[in-house]
């Protein structure tokens, strides 16, 4: 299927509800963050439930703030140009072992784009690092299968001086392995105190989740006013050398430039770019500094101190940003309203994570209730786990299934008893299923797990899979529901269930279970501390509602999600009512 780049209509944001069921309260989900600054982008989106596992900026001072306001410090200070895979790799692994990433942030340097900027580089360096962030992306990608990017910039990336280099740069994610959704979004729009319009790029893995449609937030919220912000602070302290944060009172940012120029005598200002002066009773022009160009306070004066464009940045006052006076001037104008990033933030938790969230909850609560019961499921032996596998391939869980399941563990309750077993009786009991064969490929299994293992089953799938007659449904299914590991099993019943419930449109292989599409989509979708009843209770579904003939989809209790029900069931019944009332044309 030929991906697409979608520029998107944002719609309304959902508040914490998908359809009307409320959202299950999850851990954190962690994220690495790429050009991070001073960390606007990553409060945003901790805010909204994620956390930051690792952070890397060149500039030492912008890492040095963003460790000043997070715990633990995870940022470090890396030339993002130079890093290679391998080291980027080793750097995550050392600074979160045990802990998978499920999303890359960050926002490139973005000066040599800005529709501000008059002198334009022809070799701007930093005009190539949306290449470098598609890059690591992809490596990222590569090793960990993320689930999604969130890309920040300028709106003058759009621009026709720029056009090849955005078009590079969304190629370069596209062949990372997601679709891309494209919108540019004001700042003030969710309550930041300025008009700032800002380039959002959401990358979606399309192998895990291909049915996702990204919805843009759409803020409501009107700008707050200058005076709402910064009205009533105290007077900054102006510039010295030798200043020092503790010689600052109120606030260690509470400080600014002193005012040399005559214009801060006569208060003739214009509306030059280097002295805007900012009205107390309008949002903030965009707080973009060049040069320390920092806007004129409204009672022209002075210009703002850094406290005062970090407020208007949305930053809380607890905020400190760390380095010299040009160096926190400089954070301060790049960094990204942190109430940018948490919007953001929670429109990819209702696009992505919020509906496999009221999946799991409706099919964990349908099974409690109404679970098939087999002697094999009543245990994590994973003998009996194996033994029930094997003998279940091929053929319904029927009575005839449980009798043999019952009388070999009867009469061999173990791997070496089994590998014993003499031929024709087990022929004999295995009969009644059909495929007598497997009474052999029983006892070549019990004996290679006794040779190889000691008797044991082995709790990893590579080990699990060289066994004999074990293929990749039998493997995760004994690792998910002996050994309670998060894997997720695909066979053709689950395989169907999938396709219907997200609308995919695939061609099946004969094997689901060696369909690599459907293992990560299943994957991603299985409850990491759930997965054994997540497993049994889509297969359950399917053998009481997700049928392959007459599927009985009116009673199913995951319909009102099912694409499958929306529009073939409930789409064709509204479409009869309505021709029974008359009015279709």
């Amino acid at each position: 299927m030929q991906e697409v780049v979608l520029f998107v209509r944002p719609v309304p944001a959902r508040a914490h509800t998908w359809l009307g069921h409320p959202m299950k309260r999850q851990t954190a989900i962690p994220l690495i963050s790429l050009f991070s600054g001073p960390g606007g982008l990553d409060l945003g989106f901790r805010r909204a439930g994620f956390k930051t596992v690792l952070a890397i900026d060149s500039n030492k001072a912008a890492v040095e703030t963003y460790n000043r306001n997070t715990r633990p410090a995870v940022a470090q200070q890396c030339d993002l140009n130079a890093l290679q895979k391998e080291t980027l790799i080793s750097m995550l692994r050392k600074a979160s072992p045990g802990q998978v990433p499920r999303g890359v942030i960050g926002g490139p340097p973005c000066q040599s784009f800005s529709l501000g900027n008059v002198r334009k580089k022809r070799h701007d360096r930093r005009s190539r690092q949306g290449l470098v962030f598609a890059r690591l992306v992809q490596a990222l990608n590569q090793e960990f299968g993320l689930d999604f990017f969130l890309f920040e910039n300028v709106v003058g990336l759009r621009t026709s001086r720029h056009r090849n280099r955005f078009k590079a740069i969304l190629r370069e994610l596209r062949k990372a392995g997601f679709n891309l959704f494209v919108q540019e979004l004001d700042c003030g729009a969710f309550g930041v105190p300025q008009r700032r319009r800002r380039l959002i790029v959401v990358g979606i893995n399309r192998a895990k989740y291909p049915w996702v449609k990204f919805e843009f937030p759409i803020g409501s919220a009107q700008p707050a006013t200058v005076r709402d912000v910064i009205g009533g602070l105290p007077r900054p302290t102006f510039y010295r050398r030798g200043l020092k944060p503790r010689d600052i009172p109120f606030h260690p940012n509470h400080w600014t430039m002193n005012p040399l120029s005559r214009k801060f005598r006569n208060g003739i200002f214009g509306n030059g770019r280097s002295f805007k002066k900012l009205d107390w009773k309008k949002p903030s022009y965009t707080v973009a500094y060049g040069n320390r160009e920092i806007h004129v306070h409204p009672d022209g004066h002075r210009r703002l101190s850094v406290l005062e464009a970090m407020l208007l940045q949305g930053f809380p006052r607890t905020y400190q940003f760390r380095g010299t006076l040009s160096d926190q001037i400089t954070q301060v104008s790049d960094a990204v309203p942190p109430a940018l990033g948490e919007a953001i933030a929670r429109a990819i938790k209702l696009s992505i994570y919020s509906p496999i969230t009221v999946l799991q909850a409706s099919l964990l609560g349908w099974f409690k209730q109404k679970q098939r019961r087999f002697p094999w499921r009543q245990t994590r032996d994973s003998f009996r786990v194996l033994l029930a596998e094997k003998l279940l391939q091929q053929t319904a869980a029927t009575r005839a299934v449980v009798r043999a399941f019952r009388e070999i563990v009867r009469r061999y309750p173990s791997w070496a008893a089994l590998a014993e077993a003499p031929k024709q009786e087990l022929k004999r009991i295995v009969a009644p299923l059909g495929f007598a064969y497997r009474a052999v490929e029983l006892r070549h299994l019990a004996r290679a797990i006794v040779q190889r293992h000691g008797g044991r089953v082995p709790p990893n799938l590579k080990s699990l899979l060289g066994l004999p007659g074990i293929g990749d449904y039998s493997a995760r299914a004994v690792i998910s529901f002996a050994f309670r590991q998060p894997f997720a099993v695909v066979d053709t019943n689950v395989a169907r269930f999938l396709v219907r419930y997200f609308g995919l449109k695939l061609r099946l292989t004969q094997n689901p279970a060696r369909d690599r599409r459907l293992q990560r989509i299943a994957d991603a979708v299985v409850p990491p501390d759930a997965s054994r009843d997540f497993n049994l209770a889509v297969l359950d579904l399917c053998a009481s509602h997700c049928k392959a003939r007459q599927p009985e989809c009116n009673t199913c209790p995951v319909r009102a999600q099912c694409a499958y029900w929306n529009m073939n069931v409930r789409g064709a019944a509204v479409t009869l009512s309505r021709v029974s009332a008359g009015v279709t044309k």
